[in-house]
């Protein structure tokens, strides 16, 4: 197993965070990393189709993953590699987690892990842009919720 990791403090509760991290709807307003997401809503088990903003000249458009997890309560959200359309040889799980801190701090928490025989070579390629993708998408996340 494989795995990317990112963590941020914002400035604003849980809740909020969380709430701009599943308004699907609002992505191309501001997040930079994934600018379309076919889905409007999180179901787990739904197939979705999304464009990831690799670098600024790398853009993967049409990647099939699904929605894994979604626990509000604990302000968790997970997809990955599509089960039925995605790539024979990797399974990935990419873990949303907003950790209250007090009543108007929060640590997001986010990583990407990679499992399969091609998880080496997916991590070899995409890992570093990944690393810096998830930073950037963070600092977006985070001027959006601090507002």
């Amino acid at each position: 197993m494989k795995e990317v990791r990112n963590e941020i403090e914002i400035a604003a509760p849980a809740q909020e965070v969380f709430d701009i991290i599943c308004d699907l709807e609002r992505y191309p307003e501001w997040n930079p990393f994934c600018s379309r997401m076919s889905a409007k809503k999180i179901v787990v088990g739904e197939e979705v189709d999304l464009d990831c903003q690799m670098t600024e000249k790398q853009l993967l458009k049409n990647e099939h993953e699904v929605f894994l997890a979604y626990e509000p309560e604990n302000f968790k959200v997970c997809w990955g590699t599509s089960r039925k359309r995605g790539r024979p040889g990797i399974k990935s799980f990419h873990w949303q987690i907003c950790v209250p801190l007090d009543e108007r701090r929060t640590r997001l928490v986010e990583y990407e892990q990679f499992y399969g025989p091609l998880s080496c070579l997916v991590y070899l390629l995409y890992g570093g842009k990944l690393r810096k993708a998830y930073a950037k998408y963070a600092q977006a996340l985070k001027k959006r919720a601090e507002g």
